[in-house]
């Protein structure tokens, strides 16, 4: 983790200039090269793991491995398939960093994660990204992901800036794709607001909510503090107000560790989770949430994660295998 550390913090310093598209010279530590039809993709490797970023498509990772084993799942009808080149009709997978809370039903606003990004190579092992400016919104998104190149251990910052003479209010919401029929589990918070400690999202007249006082599915435990889901079968999203500051995914030997920062005072205004989890008979949606921020015009905000790939000795089949996994995960960057 050391390296994956200084970095991280390295990361949280201003991202000032612009980015521009195509730099002549690409740092060390990053390749560009074509990926699944995309060009001027950006491939990271670290130990025995490659990250691939496709700024074509919203600056979205399409791949993080370990042993050549993809976490997330990819679509291969939308492979080569941009917002350019295809307006509507495609679906694009892997992480995306988005608007939220998804509760409020927010205008479309495609340019910050759909549409093509520009890029540059800030650092050694690091890759920056920049959407178009969406007045929809009034947001523009800009992330930088940077790979420990002895771990492989993923560093990201998501970060939202007000562009228009008014002030904004959302939170940051990362969406994560990865292959379904895993498990995904996080601990509960044990001063949860929530009388179960978790909510279940439910729609009442095609409006988002969620039941936090009776939640029940087939797909979900409960074990020991430690709300247990698996991916599969009908669709299904789950939240809480977790303070553990991560969620984690397994998945046949694979256990995918993602880290982000809780504010116990933060305003987490969807549903009031500061976690949640999606899964439907295809994927696996591993999803932290920063609390809404007002942003004054020129402002910025930034979310910090850490990922990790940690290979298993056996695979994960059970609930109770994926809750003992639990002392598996190292300590978060993010809790003092």
């Amino acid at each position: 983790m050391r390296n994956t550390f200084l970095i991280l913090g390295g990361l949280l310093m201003a991202f000032t200039g612009a980015l521009a598209a195509a730099d002549a010279t690409v740092a060390k530590g990053v390749r560009v090269d074509t990926y699944t039809g995309w060009e001027e993709s950006m491939f990271l490797s670290g130990g025995d793991c490659k990250a691939v970023i496709v700024p074509a498509t919203g600056g979205r990772i399409a791949q993080y491995s370990l042993n050549g084993e993809n976490i997330l799942f990819e679509n291969p009808a939308s492979f080569g398939k941009t917002m350019v080149n295809t307006p509507e009709g495609f679906w694009v997978a892997g992480y995306q960093c988005d608007l939220g809370p998804e509760i409020r039903g927010l205008p479309d606003h495609p340019k910050l994660w759909m549409w093509p990004h520009r890029w540059r190579t800030p650092r050694e092992n690091t890759v920056g990204l920049l959407s178009e400016h969406d007045l929809t919104v009034g947001i523009q998104m800009e992330k930088e992901i940077v790979m420990d190149p002895d771990t492989g251990e993923l560093g990201l910052v998501q970060r939202m800036r007000n562009v228009i003479d008014r002030e904004t209010a959302f939170c940051l919401w990362d969406r994560t794709l990865c292959k379904g029929g895993g498990f995904a589990f996080f601990p509960l918070n044990r001063s949860s607001r929530f009388p179960s400690g978790w909510s279940i999202r439910r729609t009442v007249d095609k409006k988002y909510s969620y039941n936090s006082k009776d939640p029940s599915d087939a797909g979900v435990k409960v074990l020991d503090g430690v709300l247990v889901a698996q991916a599969g079968g009908p669709a299904l999203k789950v939240g809480a107000d977790s303070d553990a500051g991560w969620i984690a995914y397994a998945r046949g030997k694979l256990l995918f560790v993602k880290y982000f920062p809780y504010f116990p005072k933060g305003n987490y205004t969807d549903g009031g989770n500061s976690v949640e989890f999606y899964c439907d008979s295809k994927v696996a949606e591993l999803e932290p949430l920063s609390p809404e921020i007002k942003l004054k015009p020129g402002e910025n905000y930034s979310f910090p994660e850490k990922w990790v790939l940690i290979e298993l000795q056996d695979e994960v089949t059970t609930y109770a295998q994926a809750r003992a996994l639990v002392k598996r995960v190292p300590a978060s960057p993010f809790k003092k």
